[in-house]
């Protein structure tokens, strides 16, 4: 079963703080054993609010705010990495995802910390700029009523062809929030809440996504991962939607 693991930006994220050399090497050692052992399968983080966008509207024609602030509601239900030229690109993509979908669509779309942002070369040359695409849950998404045939169709039309131009790195969508379990740390002291959740205050800083057995089993995976990022934060665990996936368990904590 897959699940992603998605931390929520803090004060020193938001404010654009680098992460400090210690951090980065105990994630890159996390990461590393996660690896070794086979169930991680990919990762990325975000760069501050003030560098995302807000496209909110109708089949593909909305308003776009741009830079976000925590507050409201910012719960994912679906993402797609996307590598395009610039921002106004990943604007444009975000609409033919918002018109392919359908009806009122609420996205989220931000630049995504690249090695170089943290401290590694850069590599010569145009790069192209990686995007993360944020559909956030509505009274649909959170049923887990399946979308039309003609969405599913223009969805996986633009995944097609987006993947056919070297434009999408992955798209997913997850679960109903009535599955998910948020983790609350303070000073390193876990406090468990299962969905469903009404809202997010705060944006999301960075995921994993992990193949492993069961959602209790990537909450004792996530303790180590929010002691690296300084024991005191906001953890919530998504099961992907996967064909024919049973319901992950909630035994013991």
């Amino acid at each position: 079963m897959r699940y992603v693991v998605m931390h929520k930006a803090g004060p020193d994220d938001e404010a654009g703080v680098p992460p400090p050399p210690k951090l980065i090497q105990e994630m890159q050692q996390l990461i590393g054993e996660a690896c070794k052992a086979g169930f991680f399968l990919t990762g990325e983080g975000l760069k501050p609010g003030s560098k995302r966008l807000r496209l909110r509207g109708r089949d593909g024609d909305g308003t776009v705010t741009r830079g976000l602030v925590p507050g409201g509601s910012h719960l994912p239900a679906a993402f797609a990495a996307i590598a395009v030229r610039d921002q106004d690109a990943a604007i444009e993509w975000g609409k033919r995802f918002a018109a392919a979908i359908g009806g009122d669509v609420d996205l989220e779309i931000g630049p995504l910390v690249e090695p170089w942002d943290i401290g590694a070369p850069k590599p010569e040359g145009v790069l192209p700029a990686r995007f993360l695409v944020i559909q956030n849950t509505s009274a649909a998404t959170e049923s887990g009523a399946a979308s039309s045939p003609a969405s599913r169709a223009a969805v996986g039309k633009l995944m097609a062809d987006s993947t056919k131009d070297g434009v999408l790195q992955f798209f997913e969508t997850l679960q109903p929030t009535s599955r998910a379990r948020r983790l609350h740390y303070q000073d390193n002291e876990r406090r468990v809440v299962d969905g469903p959740f009404a809202e997010s205050k705060e944006l999301v800083g960075g995921f994993c996504m992990m193949q492993m057995r069961s959602i209790d089993e990537v909450s004792e995976w996530a303790n180590r991962y929010a002691r690296i990022i300084g024991g005191t934060c906001e953890i919530d665990v998504r099961p992907v939607a996967e064909p024919n996936a049973n319901a992950p368990s909630r035994g013991a904590r």
